[in-house]
């Protein structure tokens, strides 16, 4: 986040700048690029520990633990549809919380069914659905509102500077708590911080849901 900060006094100096500095004129659009950081980092890392864990910490093969993915990706697309066509017209932004809170709910019902539960975790892919169901409930109306607030000339720096904060949310999500996995041995620390990180990404993204931040 401090190289967020950074970034943007680079901009206001730069007599070219990369992007429109324009941009982080109001706390909006900020809120967004700060929300993605965490939101991804969370969504990330849990798909890279949970596959860890089933391998490293109850031995189960390659194949099990891909498959074990599987009720996240189809909670993922079956949320993402339901909450563009139906929760955002209605409800508008206020959806991303409810996406969020049904993600926090996944995690840690997936620390639940990794301490309570020996041999192969048959609830887990109960736990990981509904994280699938929170992450594609908040995508849609997060990057709607994070763009709804941009001018048409700022829309390509706004798309742009998304998805490099998305990628790197990822990457930073797999360093921490893939690393934090690796030097705990288990699963309930790195799943912890992601729920952490899920918390903070709903404060984040709070002016996104106001008019204030348009």
């Amino acid at each position: 986040m401090g190289l967020l900060v950074g970034f943007g006094f680079h901009l206001r100096r730069s007599a070219a700048p990369l992007v429109e500095p324009s941009l982080f004129a109001h706390r909006g659009f900020p809120a967004a690029l700060v929300g993605s950081l965490l939101f991804f980092a969370a969504m990330t890392g849990l798909m890279q520990v949970v596959p860890m864990q089933l391998q490293l910490g109850l031995g189960a093969d390659v194949r099990t633990a891909g498959l074990t993915l599987l009720p996240l990706s189809a909670g993922l697309a079956v949320s993402s549809w339901f909450a563009g066509a139906k929760l955002v017209p209605r409800f508008g932004a206020r959806v991303m919380f409810g996406g969020l809170a049904l993600l926090l709910i996944g995690i840690l019902a997936t620390i639940a069914v990794d301490a309570s539960v020996r041999g192969y975790p048959w609830p887990l892919p109960v736990a990981l659905a509904l994280c699938g169901l929170g992450m594609g409930t908040f995508t849609v109306p997060f990057f709607t509102a994070a763009l709804a607030r941009v001018r048409p000339h700022e829309t390509g720096s706004a798309a742009g500077l998304l998805n490099a904060v998305q990628q790197l949310g990822g990457t930073l999500g797999v360093a921490l708590l893939g690393g934090l996995y690796l030097g705990s041995g288990t699963a309930a620390a790195p799943l912890g911080l992601g729920a952490g990180l899920v918390a903070a990404a709903a404060a984040a993204v709070v002016p996104l849901s106001s008019r204030r931040g348009r």
